[in-house]
């Protein structure tokens, strides 16, 4: 019998794809420039660092946005009900607080509640709110947010912090709360503050952000479950492999990049100018790999930080150089890229193809 084409539902519409290709463009969202406290309670620091010097970006699909989106605006209900259940609360949405902690380490809590929380009626509280799928709502529950959700715990405990130093008097109390997409049903409980554990956090993301060196990661197993789903596991378990997963070619990921304990970012190359962040985010000409990034054998330093010759065949001693009087960031990333898995192989493809030259 001739196979039958699978036949086409006439009323599927193809306006679904349309709307998230379009919400792709309208959504998508720069980097930041910081460590957010929501963030830092990471437990894995070479995570953090490879976010923060911006080492891959990731990018969602059109579906993905618009979920953030309707988490974003799950904040409105959410402040709708406080206020309806007697609930004063203040800078919320685009009127929110900011805490710069200093050394690139910052956060936004939700809003502060002055009072009106049932069980501490005059005590001021920090707002956090979250969206759960039912599973993790299930176990919030079951477990509490400190147990169950501890990056959440960390990020309340350094915007009550935060808001002690803001506000001058201590801001000692968290309300979390949460809501299940399935449905709607809400969950929420008051935190209290842990300074020592806020403190340790803070600085914790601090030494992260301006350390000039890779940390560690989490495991050295790329099947731990903290890895598998990590955006940078090719990065860090390429054991064997011949391809290799180079960074984004910006200001952070080059070898002559400093994130300072003043909260600025300095240019070596250029007698340690400070970068504003729009042109951090660009691609220049004295891009150098950042040692540390490449997972290559580092050779030397050529000059003044101006290079960096790395063996990237193993079974040769032939180097390439990155920098002055060598190959580009560019050149290099679209060599591997294409395949190259020595220093010859570059060689040969930037020869063949004129489009890398830089």
């Amino acid at each position: 019998m001739a196979l039958l084409e699978t036949p086409i539902n006439p009323y599927i519409s193809t306006l679904s794809k349309t709307i998230d290709d379009l919400v792709w463009w309208d959504l998508q969202e720069p980097a930041r420039a910081y460590l957010g406290i929501s963030s830092i309670g990471e437990p894995c620091a070479r995570k953090l660092w490879l976010s923060f010097r911006w080492f891959s970006f990731e990018d969602f699909d059109g579906r993905m946005l618009r979920l953030f989106r309707r988490g974003h605006r799950e904040e409105e209900t959410i402040v709708s009900d406080l206020r309806t259940a007697g609930v004063k609360i203040s800078h919320v949405l685009d009127d929110q607080l900011t805490f710069d902690f200093g050394s690139h380490v910052m956060g936004h809590p939700d809003g502060l509640i002055t009072e009106g929380v049932p069980e501490a009626p005059k005590t001021e509280h920090i707002a956090e709110f979250k969206t759960h799928n039912d599973a993790s709502f299930r176990e919030l529950k079951a477990k509490g947010v400190k147990e169950a959700k501890p990056m959440h715990w960390i990020q309340m405990q350094c915007g009550m912090l935060g808001a002690t130093r803001y506000f001058g008097h201590q801001v000692d109390r968290a309300l979390y709360v949460a809501v299940n997409k399935n449905d709607d049903e809400l969950y929420t409980e008051r935190v209290r503050l842990d300074e020592e554990a806020a403190e340790n956090a803070i600085q914790r993301g601090q030494r992260i952000a301006t350390g000039d060196y890779i940390p560690p990661g989490i495991s050295q197993r790329p099947d731990w479950w903290q890895c598998r789903c990590c955006r940078f596991h090719d990065f860090c378990h390429k054991e064997g492999k011949k391809d290799r997963l180079l960074p984004e070619i910006n200001c952070r990921t080059c070898a002559h990049f400093t994130a300072a304990k003043d909260g600025k970012c300095y240019c070596e190359m250029f007698g340690h100018s400070e970068i504003p962040v729009e042109a951090q985010r660009k691609e220049h000409y004295c891009h150098v790999f950042h040692p540390d990034m490449v997972g290559w054998p580092y050779v030397e330093r050529l000059g003044t930080k101006d290079s960096v010759a790395y063996s990237i065949d193993q079974l040769s001693e032939d180097t390439v150089l990155n920098g002055a009087d060598g190959y580009s960031s560019r050149e290099i990333k679209v060599a591997i890229e294409g395949g190259a898995t020595s220093a010859a192989g570059i060689e040969r493809l930037s020869e063949e193809d004129t489009e890398l030259t830089f």
